[in-house]
């Protein structure tokens, strides 16, 4: 299996160097967006890897399928849920930017990308 080239962008790299400079500043607020964010590229990753497997190696289950949307999801609640649980340690607010951040730099590098083709 190839490493998936998404883990070694260095866009990622930089977010999370962000993340380790926001922990310095403010702890509890670093280290939730550090928690929301790794679930959220751990949720990227399986969905990716899940997506492959449907069209290129043409195997779908709707039971593999159930499995595997509700264990992705129980990653995202257990970031969420950890901000609640630790609110002294993990804040909610940086696990919820956490989340999200990493949807929008992926929207933003495919309109990047959308309009390189249009030139």
């Amino acid at each position: 299996m190839t490493t998936n080239p998404f883990v070694q962008s260095n866009e990622l790299k930089i977010i999370y160097g962000i993340a380790i400079i926001v922990s310095i500043i403010k702890l509890n607020i670093g280290i939730g967006f550090i928690v929301g964010l790794t679930a959220s590229l751990v949720h990227q990753l399986l969905f990716a890897r899940y997506v492959d497997k449907i069209l290129f190696e043409e195997k779908f289950s709707v039971f593999i399928f159930t499995i595997g949307y509700i264990f992705r999801f129980m990653i995202l609640a257990a970031a969420i849920a950890s901000a609640f649980l630790l609110p002294d340690y993990i804040s909610i607010y940086g696990v919820i930017f956490g989340l999200f951040v990493l949807k929008l730099w992926l929207y933003v590098k495919e309109l990047a990308l959308k309009k390189g083709e249009n030139r």
